[in-house]
């Protein structure tokens, strides 16, 4: 399913995210980039940061996935994708929100594991990085 593109159809998947009626299989990465971009544009970083952490958490769990140390939500890679999203912003703080979610989208989308530029270890697999942020390694983020 294509990602939405005007403004009412962004509100309309994102109603559908914060209410857990968003089928499982339309929750992809692009999504999240997404979702996030809307948050961060609409709440900046910390507020989005919140949002996304509460609205990820609650979604799992209504598509029965627990949120657990080794599954579900994973705390450094959102804040990690936050940053990166609010970086992006910042360099394009004039753009709407629609257009700044395809940018972002457009910007991030192939790059599912971008995440491995600054960790030198299995980011997604650690136990320690899914419950608690872990400060990147090899180069800071934004």
């Amino acid at each position: 399913m294509p990602l939405p593109v005007t403004e009412t159809e962004i509100d309309a998947f994102l109603a559908k995210f914060e209410g857990c009626t968003l089928p499982k299989g339309e929750w992809t990465h692009a999504a999240h980039l997404l979702t996030g971009a809307c948050y961060v544009h609409t709440l900046g970083r910390q507020g989005a940061l919140e949002k996304m952490r509460a609205c990820v958490r609650r979604y799992n769990e209504s598509v029965g996935r627990k949120n657990t140390a080794t599954s579900g939500y994973h705390e450094t890679i959102t804040v990690m994708w936050i940053r990166l999203l609010d970086g992006l912003l910042a360099q394009n703080p004039l753009w709407a929100r629609g257009e700044f979610a395809a940018l972002a989208v457009e910007h991030f989308g192939s790059r599912r594991d971008l995440f491995r530029e600054f960790y030198g270890f299995d980011l997604v697999a650690s136990s320690e990085a899914r419950m608690g942020w872990v400060e990147p390694m090899l180069k800071p983020l934004p």
